[in-house]
This record gives structure tokens, sequence and C-alpha cells, in this order.
């Protein structure tokens, strides 16, 4: 039986640093991955979604062309294309993080179901059917999260899609019905719609991406119904049938019972933590109530020696963050700093067009906290930079603390949204107030100019 320093359940966003900060001390590194080297994020998250949105926005842009006085006298979407567009990126990437870790010294890469037996002892199981024991002084668990499917009457005998499979179709989807009307919801939603789908966006609440601020979700609505992308809210799904390669959804609205046919159906309506082949019961390892690993401020589990991060201990549920738990994991345990994970301000982004990208907190939150604030915003279409290029939907918005004058947090969705609100973030974490941004020369014509006009709109 081998020994190592560290076991590393799981490559990717966070595992994959982790091992290599780790290795550099030189302590020998278990890194154990049962699917392929990267994660989510690599191999069906991230990287191949937004290389897929890159083909929609071609898609439009020429589908518009004649708005920008240039003809294109016909287009087509080959679906095969896209999708080998896609694997190619998704293999350049999972090559570079497997290179990355080849290079790497004290880590052994080990492909195979990790299986933990003791605090101290991890079975790992190959799809060859061997079967071997490693033991460590520590263990870390970054087995990251998974579609998570509802259960619904019918739905085991239906072709349906997740978040995955559906990155997988060589064929355009005549009508593609969405269950969940999220962030991956949206994403695909628009993406097939530019493709050349119909799609219907379905969810049980009562609006899109009900976190968003109300003014959000109704300019998000107006966008999606402008590109004809149809919504149904308020809904419970009741049962689900397919017949002659058609899909049918029953369900209960607030006309009564209804149904909706089509080609194809996604099921979007979030993820879990990946956490059922670990063996945790053996080990003694606690779940919080919505099934992550349970952790302390230094990421320990409930059993000494067994650490978890990323998307599996209920960190926010994105790339960066589960990369940044990396950082704060190795710094806390191996480099004797503490740093909290609580304190973080979350930055994330939504890859519909405009862009939907947040920072800290919004409207809604601030109301809930009983906070004093003070908000700015300012339209696109009042945006020399966005009336340019002509992509004018969308607007910033700024919550700011009216005693410090401090950004509190602020949503841009706008084209390139993600991009200015960096800008924002890091003003937040220099501590600039929003009168400095506001007489602040930023260079003309340009997207970040517009935080000028933002700041001023503030009352």
């Amino acid at each position: 039986m081998k020994h190592y320093d560290a076991i590393i359940i799981g490559a990717g966003q966070a595992g994959m640093p982790l091992a290599r900060s780790i290795s550099k001390k030189g302590l020998k590194v278990a890194l154990i991955e049962k699917r392929a080297i990267g994660g989510t994020c690599i191999n069906d998250g991230c990287s191949p979604t937004k290389t897929m949105v890159a083909s929609a926005r071609v898609a439009h842009l020429v589908s518009r062309a004649s708005d920008f006085g240039v003809y294109v006298d016909g287009y087509r979407v080959d679906q095969k294309k896209v999708k080998s567009r896609k694997n190619h990126i998704v293999e350049l990437f999972r090559g570079g993080a497997e290179k990355a870790l080849e290079k790497a010294e004290n880590v052994d890469i080990i492909m195979g179901q990790a299986v933990l037996k003791d605090k101290r002892t991890v079975e790992v199981q190959r799809e060859t059917g061997e079967v071997f024991e490693l033991k460590a002084d520590k263990i870390f668990i970054d087995t990251g999260s998974e579609p998570d499917i509802p259960e619904v009457d019918g739905l085991e005998s239906v072709p349906y899609l997740d978040s995955t499979s559906i990155m997988e179709l060589e064929e355009t989807p005549e009508h593609l019905i969405i269950l969940g009307g999220g962030y991956i919801g949206l994403e695909f939603g628009q993406m097939f719609r530019r493709f050349g789908s119909n799609v219907t966006i379905m969810d049980v609440a009562p609006r899109l991406v009900p976190k968003e601020d109300k003014d959000v979700c109704e300019e998000i609505a107006r966008i999606f119904n402008e590109e004809n992308i149809a919504t149904v809210f308020d809904v419970k799904v009741t049962r689900v049938a397919y017949s002659q390669e058609e899909i049918t959804l029953f369900y209960e609205g607030d006309s009564g019972a209804a149904e909706i046919k089509g080609s194809h159906l996604l099921i979007s309506t979030g993820r879990k933590p990946s956490t059922a082949s670990l063996g945790l019961e053996e080990t003694g390892v606690k779940l919080t109530d919505r099934g992550h690993i349970w952790i302390d401020g230094s990421y320990q589990t409930s059993v000494d020696g067994i650490y978890a991060l990323g998307d599996v201990a209920g960190s926010p549920p994105f790339t960066h963050m589960a990369y940044h738990d990396a950082h704060l994991v190795f710094q806390q345990i191996y480099e004797g700093v503490n740093l909290d994970p609580n304190g973080r301000v979350v930055p994330y982004c939504v890859f519909i067009d405009p862009q939907l990208a947040r920072i800290g907190l919004n409207e809604q939150q601030a109301k809930e906290k009983g906070m004093d604030y003070k908000i700015g915003k300012f339209l696109m279409r009042h945006a020399g930079r966005a009336l340019e290029v002509d992509e004018t939907n969308g607007f910033f918005k700024v919550l700011v603390d009216p005693g410090s004058k401090k950004i509190l947090g602020a949503t841009v969705l706008s084209i390139d949204g993600g991009e200015v609100m960096a800008v924002l973030q890091m003003a937040m974490v220099g501590g600039v107030t929003y009168d400095k941004i506001s007489n602040l020369p930023i260079a003309h014509p340009t997207l970040a100019e517009s935080l000028n006009n933002l700041m001023g709109q503030i009352k």
C-alpha cells in the first residue's frame, strides 16, 4: 500500500492547483480522477458552453448583418461543426491541464473511482476491475457537482438531455423545451434559438433568474422575447411522455392543466454535490441539509484530516471560487496563513447576450438585510460605445453606501458585462469610492467610460 502526504479526490479547478502547490513543497501527492482531467469546467461546463455560445453569437450577428450595412445572401448552422469546434477547445484545454500536472514533480495522476475506507485510506476502483488502496496524512475532496434530475412521472422513459449531453447533439432541435429558467437554462435557450431552434423555457418560479433584481429579470425577459424565446412561469410539470419521436410535457399552470410538445427536452433544474460514490458513511464525514460536505472555517470536515473544497463543500458554484478555495486551503494548511473564505466578495458572469455579471449585493439582498443604500442606474442605449456597435440592450446598476460612499455591489447587464464588472470588483476591494469614479478620466470611447455616467446617476 503506497503512502502519500496528501490524496486529492477530483482533478477539477480546485484539485489541480492544490496538487501542484502541495507538490512544490516537496510533498508527495496522489490526484485521483474518475472521469477526465479538468473537472466540469473544462470538460462539460465553462469551456465547452462558452465555445458554443460564441458560435451562436456569430450566427446572431450574421442574421442582423444588414443592420450594419453588410448583406449576407444566406447562411446555415452546421451543428456537427459547432460540436467539432467545441470538442477541439475541450481537448486543447484538457491537454494543457494534463501536461501541467505531468510536469509537476511529486504528483501521481491516478484514474479511477475513489472510495474512502477510513480517515487515512482511499480505495481506488479502476474501470478494468483493478482495486487497490492508498494511504495519506491528509485527504482533500474536490468532486464538484452534477446535474440534479427531478422526479417526474414518465421521465425515465424519455430521452431527455442534461447540460452535458445537449452539447453532443449533431442536429439542431426543431423545438427545444427547457425545464428550468436559471442560468444554465438561459444560456442554452438563447444559444439554440440562435442556432435555429424554437425554444420554450418553463419554470416553477414566477420569473426568470429570480435571485436577480426585478428590473434585471424584466430586461432579460424583454430581450428573450425579442428573440422569440417563449417562457412559461409558475408551472408544475406533472408527467412526461414520449411517442413517435415527440416529447409531451403535461403541467399545471395559472389556467389549469395544459400540455406542450417538443422534439427535445433539456432538464436544467439545478445541480447537486457529487458525494454518492465516495463512501463518506464509512468515515463519518457529515453532510449539510442541502447535501454538501460540512466543513469548518479551515475547510476541514467533521473528520480530522479530511478536507473538502469547491462545489461539493458548498462554496459558491463557480470555477473561479473553487480555484480560490484551493489557494485558501493551501495557505491555511501548508503556509499557516489564516484567510477567511466568508469574507470574499463573489463575482460571477452568465454568458447570455448581453452578459449578466454580478459582484457583491443587489438591491433585493440589501432590502432583505435592512441596509441603507443608494442606487445608480445607466441604460446602455445612452452609452456611446454601445450605440456605435449597436449593442444597446441592458444597463449598469450599482449600490453604494450613503455614508462611506463605497460600492456595495453592482449588476452589469451589457455587452462584455463580465469585463466591466471586474473593474467594479477591483474598486470594491480597493475601497475606491463612487465619487472618485464619477470624475475619473476613462478612455473614450469604451464601455468602461459609462462608469462615469453610472456614478453620476446615484441618488
